[in-house]
């Protein structure tokens, strides 16, 4: 994602004493025409992290074939409940100081929806990958190596790195769940002709009308997050993947986004909105998925897609979208505080999204446009991650009087 210029400082650390974030090493081997892969996976947790017995979650759908932790003292696979599914549990206890490292060799099919006769989709949201427990967004440095049929090719959020028929190399720095790969035998590329410049990258066919105004609209909501939300971090790229598996739409961290949706076409105000929250992910994406702390990401991208409507001319629809949010929000628990996992899962949309973006709303109106975009500027430049950091840039910016209202917002 966008942490690819930290990179060595992560791996090594400032002060040369180690690697500052996990390191993992993945091997994927891809059979598209059985829609299969087999998937070698290395962790090594980083030279500060003492933690004494490793988690992983992997997808119970997957054949786990092999554990490998020479230093541990001991390591089990159990069954566990994760985030209201059953997951694949791998347990490994370390002694003392020993390196803590383990490698896992499992085999699979892909769910539906990450595939097509076109494409097979390797990224955030294909379950495809182990991870720590509540850390699926926690950054590590990682090298991705894919093996395929001679006759595919392989895109992912960085340009490889090596690559030779049937096999391609991709190194960066993102969360534990994002390292991608697009696999396909043929892909289309458009580019803009824009500073900064935005990437489609499509399979299936050649970019149509539809794709052509997705590519100039996608441009127009860059430079528009790049002078407000992300003027002190502005961002330098953008790519966006139309694989057509109709799986949904997500960002990733190294400014990226996926749009699956085979029928996806800007000129609709909703898949706009979709476009333009997604791409605000390039700034919104450290609040925690598991806690209160989602608003900053999903209220903020939310919000962020309906500043651009409004700036774009549609000041009929920003107005409409509010309206609808925040009907949906009355009647729902404080934010402050909120476990999703103690409610079904529409009411996290109704109070992380859309009172959250409510709430957001009233603290433009109550401060005035020009410090309200001061404050998502800051808070999007120091990736704000908590609630109470959050108040603190408010406060900063609009005095202890507009802090005390949030607050009493957030608890309402």
């Amino acid at each position: 994602m966008r942490y690819l210029w930290l990179l060595a400082g992560l791996i090594f650390g400032s002060a040369g004493t180690g690697w500052a974030v996990p390191i993992v090493q993945i091997r994927l081997r891809v059979a598209p025409a059985t829609h299969s892969f087999t998937c070698h996976y290395r962790l090594t947790l980083s030279a500060s992290d003492t933690t004494s017995v490793l988690t992983l979650y992997l997808n119970r759908a997957f054949a786990l074939q092999r554990i490998s932790s020479p230093r541990a003292s001991w390591q089990r696979v159990i069954t566990s409940r994760y985030a209201g599914d059953t997951v694949r549990c791998v347990q490994v206890r370390y002694p003392g100081h020993s390196r803590r490292q383990v490698e896992l060799t499992y085999s699979g099919s892909m769910a539906e929806g990450e595939f097509t006769d076109q494409v097979a989709v390797f990224s955030g949201h294909s379950n495809w990958l182990p991870f720590r427990p509540y850390a699926e967004y926690e950054l590590v440095a990682y090298k991705l190596t894919v093996q395929v049929p001679p006759s595919y090719q392989v895109r992912s959020t960085t340009p490889a790195t090596r690559q030779r028929p049937g096999q391609w190399v991709f190194r960066g720095t993102t969360s534990h769940i994002e390292p991608t790969a697009v696999v396909a035998q043929r892909f289309y590329q458009a580019v803009s002709a824009t500073t900064p410049p935005v990437a489609l990258v499509k399979t299936g066919a050649p970019p149509a009308r539809p794709d052509t105004v997705l590519l100039r609209r996608a441009a127009a909501i860059l430079a528009f997050y790049n002078q407000t939300i992300g003027r002190l971090d502005p961002a330098r790229h953008l790519t966006i993947f139309l694989p057509g598996t109709n799986s949904g739409a997500y960002s990733l961290l190294d400014d990226a986004t996926v749009i699956t949706y085979s029928t996806f076409d800007v000129a609709d105000r909703g898949d706009l909105l979709i476009l333009a929250h997604e791409i605000s992910h390039k700034w919104w994406a450290y609040g925690s998925f598991h806690t209160e702390h989602g608003w900053l990401s999903e209220a903020f991208a939310t919000y962020s897609s309906l500043l651009y409507l409004q700036a774009s001319g549609d000041e009929t629809g920003y107005q409409a979208e509010l309206a609808r949010l925040a009907a949906s929000a009355a009647g729902t628990p404080p934010l402050w505080g909120f476990d999703r996992y103690q409610y079904p899962f529409p009411m996290y949309r109704r109070v992380i999204y859309n009172k959250g973006t409510t709430i957001l709303a009233a603290l433009r109106q109550r401060v005035g446009p020009e410090r309200f975009l001061t404050i998502l500027a800051r808070t999007a430049a120091q990736k704000t991650s908590t609630t109470p950091d959050f108040l603190t840039i408010v406060e900063q910016v609009a005095g202890s009087e507009a802090k005390a209202w949030l607050l009493a917002e957030l608890q309402r």
